[in-house]
């Protein structure tokens, strides 16, 4: 026989779940967070009115919450989706992640979250004045603020921790970590909105951008000048975008390197040539054909839309998408299957200017 239950509910900081009051029966009860996916008892323990429960699982999953009476045979008097709980509430979203990349695969997450659920989402990332006069149905709030009456709030990472993230995420691309979290599951890429205007264009000859830095060695590629040399020839002038300074012959580099100024360079050129770094998302996000060299991630780990990734698979490759490694971000070197040997790096040394070029024609 189902009891009417008073309970508070939220999902900050991890699924908490308190019994209030059971029609005055006071009596013992067995709880259990039962996950629909695989009908699997997440947590079970007794408890009685005015006691509470919370679960240390931090993402947004599809638990049943049951109340069974012990009796002779336990009796279920009560059970409440936490979906259903979680909607048309006030969630709050954090971006962990600095990264442009990172920010730009998870913000369209957040607003597809928002219309699945039809909650009153609040977002905070480190760069919300590039998405906020496009989504306006959200709320952006700066870093550290804090934010009152939640339903629920989640924070959005790459993280190796089973209760904060349900799959490993050097397994699975990098959009779909936010979705895991968020328990959603959009059939397409979602491509963010830009608060970007296009201004004159910045060169009058056609031109290429190309960005050859990265955060990490790994990442890098070192034939660029035959690229370059190639490019010219071609009639193109060059446009190097990264904002660290490089002294390749014949590029161009941006007086105003601002992220607006940024844009309207990546938004009028032909195509970006570049690594897999943020200014790649960025000319995705903008609706520009990339180029991507990149050897050393699999290749449905970045966006897939307007894409061509060059690549050699006939040396190691992916290491960053192999469970068995973790990236240590305090080593530019890190090379996991051949630090220290002659086979450093050849995910990406294996690629040659030719077959960058043979890509490009």
């Amino acid at each position: 026989m189902l009891r009417n239950i008073e309970y508070n509910f939220n999902h900050v900081n991890g699924l908490f779940f308190e019994l209030l009051s059971d029609e005055g029966h006071n009596s013992t009860y067995t709880v259990k967070f039962i996950d629909r996916l695989d009908d699997s008892v997440v947590h079970e323990q007794e408890m009685k009115t005015q006691t509470w429960v919370r679960l240390d699982r931090r993402y947004l999953s599809d638990i049943v919450i049951k109340l069974y009476f012990h009796h002779e045979v336990d009796e279920e008097v009560f059970s409440v989706c936490v979906l259903d709980l979680i909607r048309n509430k006030k969630v709050f979203i954090t971006f962990d992640s600095e990264s442009l990349g990172d920010t730009l695969a998870w913000l369209p997450s957040c607003e597809y979250f928002r219309t699945q659920y039809n909650c009153k989402v609040v977002v905070s990332t480190f760069k919300n004045d590039l998405f906020k006069r496009y989504y306006p149905n959200m709320t952006f709030v700066g870093r550290g603020v804090t934010v009152n009456n939640l339903a629920g709030m989640f924070e959005l990472g790459w993280f190796f921790d089973a209760n904060k993230e349900p799959v490993n995420p050097v397994t699975i691309s990098l959009q779909q970590t936010a979705n895991n979290i968020l328990c959603i599951n959009p059939k397409e890429e979602l491509i963010p909105k830009l608060d970007f205007i296009p201004n004159v264009r910045p060169i009058a000859d056609k031109y290429v951008c190309i960005s050859t830095k990265s955060t990490a060695h790994l990442k890098l590629w070192y034939y660029w000048e035959e690229v370059i040399a190639h490019l010219l020839e071609k009639g193109f002038k060059v446009v190097e975008i990264s904002k660290d300074e490089t002294n390749f012959v014949g590029t161009e580099v941006m007086s105003d390197k601002s992220l607006q100024s940024t844009m309207n360079y990546i938004y009028h050129a032909e195509y970006f040539l570049g690594l897999s770094s943020g200014l790649s998302w960025l000319s995705w996000a903008l609706g520009q054909k990339v180029f991507m060299i990149a050897n050393f991630s699999n290749k449905d780990h970045e966006f897939q839309t307007n894409i061509v990734r060059i690549t050699n698979q006939d040396v190691c490759n992916s290491c960053w998408n192999n469970p068995v490694f973790q990236f240590n971000r305090g080593d530019f070197m890190w090379c996991p299957e051949h630090e220290d040997t002659p086979r450093q790096f050849e995910c990406h040394k294996s690629i040659t200017a030719k077959m960058v070029i043979d890509v490009l024609n």
